[in-house]
């Protein structure tokens, strides 16, 4: 489960810059920080992600963020810490790991969790969830260069 956290974290970025231009110029990026929490709970590497709320996204124009232990939020794309100047639509997922406790903490980064008797649940609900919920997530926010720019949430509980 960490592994495909991780294998997230890592790809979206890359995916990203392969849909870059040669030569695109680089927006300003604007930090984006605040708290995210599920049902009211705090939860530690639990993603948040931002997509342009109109048009296609391009290497500059997408980001993810993930919370720490207190639902502290910190965005990093392409563009630098935070995001361009815009409206984004955001996403979310964060997935908890169910079965046998002494397989969990043997998982390394290329073991399939299912093979150790090991499960992930999504605790976000479709509604709200990445990949399913991409295109009508009820959730946007505006990045506003000068602003704070807070983005705090509270996920509801599934």
């Amino acid at each position: 489960m960490r592994a495909t956290r991780r294998a997230l974290v890592v790809a979206v970025p890359l995916v990203v810059l392969a849909l870059a231009g040669c030569g695109e110029k680089v927006p300003p990026a604007y930090p984006v920080s605040g708290k995210v929490t599920l049902g009211g709970k705090a939860h530690n590497r639990l993603l948040v992600y931002f997509r342009p709320a109109e048009g296609p996204p391009t290497a500059y124009t997408i980001a993810v963020g993930e919370t720490d232990k207190d639902g502290n939020l910190k965005v990093q794309g392409n563009a630098g810490v935070g995001l361009p100047e815009g409206e984004y639509k955001v996403t979310f997922t964060c997935q908890v790991v169910k079965g046998n406790p002494a397989a969990t903490a043997k998982l390394g980064p290329d073991d399939k969790p299912s093979e150790l008797g090991v499960t992930t649940v999504e605790q976000v609900p479709a509604s709200h969830a990445e990949g399913t919920a991409n295109d009508t997530t009820p959730v946007r926010f505006v990045v506003t260069r000068g602003a704070e720019n807070v983005f705090t949430f509270d996920i509801p509980a599934k």
